[in-house]
């Protein structure tokens, strides 16, 4: 997504993305998901990484695969596994950033694949990419850790779907 694509909410605590050309409901699950992926590669748990895909919704998992999805976790919760404070790309150019984690993630989903992807997932991933060029972008460099533990905080799967069945029915989407 373009840069134009990115809104700061009011006080400056959060960036929202609008991309209106991918609309997308995260079910409260996917969203329980994202976070055990991140909490299983922190602590480099093969087991709650399988499980966490499962939850996304991913179909046709093995052992392989899910050893393949583990190259992309890697390369996308990178930043938000290491507390210190660095850049997204940490040394290597924003060019290059990733490139040799997609170009291995593809290869080998050919060899060991098919794997079936959930619709989120296409929208999450996308997202994500997208926000670390902004920060690329940006030069930021900063604890991305410690600000995403920080915005887990309170984190509860029922909380989210509380907040997102007020959401919908506000906007007459209940």
């Amino acid at each position: 997504p373009h840069l134009g694509n990115y809104q700061v909410t009011g006080g400056g605590e959060g960036i929202n993305l609008l991309d209106f050309g991918c609309v997308r409901i995260f079910p409260p699950a996917f969203v329980a998901g994202v976070v055990d992926l991140y909490r299983a590669m922190l602590h480099d748990d093969f087991d709650a990484a399988y499980a966490a895909y499962e939850a996304w919704g991913f179909q046709n998992l093995s052992r392989e695969l899910v050893e393949v999805l583990n190259v992309w976790a890697r390369f996308i919760y990178g930043p938000i596994i290491d507390d210190r404070v660095r850049t997204v790309a940490d040394g290597v150019s924003a060019g290059e950033y990733g490139r040799k984690e997609a170009f291995r993630v593809r290869q080998l989903l050919k060899e060991k694949g098919p794997v079936k992807i959930p619709r989120e997932f296409v929208f999450m991933d996308r997202a994500a990419i997208g926000l670390g060029a902004a920060y690329l972008r940006l030069g930021a460099e900063l604890n991305f850790h410690q600000l995403f533990e920080q915005s887990l905080e309170g984190f509860s799967v029922e909380k989210v779907a509380a907040r997102q069945a007020g959401a919908l029915s506000e906007a007459g989407l209940a």
